[in-house]
């Protein structure tokens, strides 16, 4: 070989290898690019769901209202704002009752809730619980058009 080839030969063999080695390092960078690329979308994916997620929960709350069942004007606001109405668990320590009405009293006291005394009209529902005995109560209820549920 002359010295002519062998120059000729060895710039080939460095030109390879140096093309080579750029070439591995490029594919390598490439992938690491492509892996992180997918964790981020991955990431941006899961945050989106997150954000979706807590964005329903609170239009639920912004659509709903919390009531206790026998809260008359609760309820009727959340009607006329077109809100849902959620039963509210914690208010539910608390029974109306009529003064008159010895069984909701007993009911109350058995069950550890606090009694709220209220007129008759200010009673929830449509129904008025009366003693046979009780010719007021049952006045009462007739006058202001509500059923009658007899105690005794």
């Amino acid at each position: 070989m002359n010295r002519k080839t062998l120059a000729l030969t060895t710039s080939l063999f460095v030109a390879v290898m140096t093309s080579t080695a750029f070439g591995q390092g490029f594919f390598d960078g490439l992938m690491d690019r492509m892996t992180d690329s997918a964790q981020q979308k991955t990431q941006d994916r899961i945050n989106q769901r997150i954000d979706q997620s807590i964005d329903k929960a609170i239009d639920k709350t912004e659509d709903s209202m919390v009531c206790v069942a026998t809260d008359q004007e609760c309820l009727q606001r959340a009607k006329d704002q077109g809100k849902k109405v959620v039963a509210g668990a914690g208010q539910s320590d608390t029974v109306k009752c009529v003064v008159t009405d010895t069984d909701c009293l007993k009911r109350a006291k058995a069950t550890g809730k606090k009694v709220e005394l209220v007129e008759a009209e200010d009673l929830p529902g449509d129904t008025m619980r009366c003693s046979m005995s009780d010719s007021g109560c049952l006045a009462k209820a007739k006058e202001l058009g509500k059923k009658v549920e007899i105690t005794d």
